[in-house]
């Protein structure tokens, strides 16, 4: 979709690093993404090729931005450390392993074979990851009350180019902490062929990262294609929250199409119609009446024209109370 020379051009992480079918089971009911970390790590590597690899990057919802780290050998001892300000209850990690800054670089980069996970009273647990270019889940033994997860690297695949470890994202789940339901699953009327910038599966837009992406895959502008989520139980939703078009970055936005309407259908068969403004690379939320669910599917009726190409993509969609 995007040429390699147009993202050679832009920030890093667009549309050529949106994940490989992502087919992780998301959480269920009252599960919780954990918030407001603040992370430390036992080094930092140097700007590569472009590729700043900050500490921060590990929780900052793009796939695209890798912690690298800087020490001497592979990588074999160091760590990254989560602390949550407060305690958690915490049920599943869930471990972008390697660089994405895109493919090629994930091979480049050596990539974590297994971390020790570290809590706060001292008990550890093995994350065993394999060598995929996809997001791992990693369910705890057992649910864990924590203030911090340090997580420390004890074996790698070896990159081809670079001897630094890279993890580009790491996502805590907490299923005690607030009321909101995260989809469990997603499709779509059609989906974009991969190419060489990436994938485009309906999953992508329920995975909680802003830089990957469903894009459809239609013979037309997008109008009519729809992406449907399910919930594992009924939920009480009155807001569509979406993050429409290519919001990972203001410099490709309006390249491709937006939406500016929809109609959602829920589970009982009944519809409602949204505007939506399409204008700004950010979430925007869409109140509708109240109503009591297991599915939305979002046909999108109304399409702002992309500049340069003619797919309607989404980063981020969910509905919640």
């Amino acid at each position: 979709m995007f040429s390699a020379a147009t993202l050679s051009t832009l920030a890093f992480g667009v549309l050529h690093l949106v994940s490989p079918f992502f087919s992780v089971v998301l959480p269920g009911a009252e599960a919780a993404v954990v918030r407001g970390i603040t992370w430390s790590t036992s080094s930092v590597a140097p700007v590569t090729d472009g590729i700043t690899a900050a500490a921060t990057n590990l929780s900052d919802n793009k796939q695209a931005t890798p912690w690298i780290e800087g020490e001497s050998g592979s990588g074999l001892g160091s760590f990254a450390k989560a602390d949550f300000g407060a305690e958690k209850t915490i049920n599943e990690l869930r471990i972008w392993g390697g660089c994405w800054y895109n493919r090629a670089y994930w091979g480049h980069f050596s990539r974590p074979k297994t971390i020790i996970a570290e809590f706060s009273d001292g008990t550890t647990q093995e994350l065993t990851l394999k060598d995929e270019f996809a997001p791992q889940v990693f369910p705890l033994a057992a649910p864990k009350k924590t203030t911090s997860v340090k997580l420390k690297v004890t074996a790698v695949y070896q990159g081809d180019a670079y001897n630094d470890t890279a993890i580009s994202e790491i996502v805590f789940i907490d299923n005690a902490a607030e009321t909101v339901q995260l989809p469990s699953a997603a499709k779509a009327s059609t989906t974009l062929p991969p190419d060489g910038d990436g994938y485009y599966d309906a999953k992508n837009a329920v995975d909680g990262m802003v830089d990957s992406l469903w894009c459809e895959g239609g013979k037309g502008d997008g109008t009519g294609d729809w992406i449907e989520i399910t919930f594992p139980s009924a939920v009480t939703v009155s807001k569509l929250k979406i993050r429409n078009g290519v919001t990972y970055s203001s410099e490709v936005f309006k390249k491709a199409n937006r939406a500016t309407a929809a109609t959602l259908t829920f589970s009982d068969g009944t519809t409602q119609t949204v505007a939506l403004r399409g204008l700004l690379p950010m979430e925007e939320s869409v109140s509708f009446t109240s109503v009591t669910t297991s599915s939305v599917k979002i046909t999108f009726t109304t399409i702002i024209k992309g500049t340069e190409f003619n797919d309607m993509c989404v980063a981020e969609v969910n509905v919640v109370p």
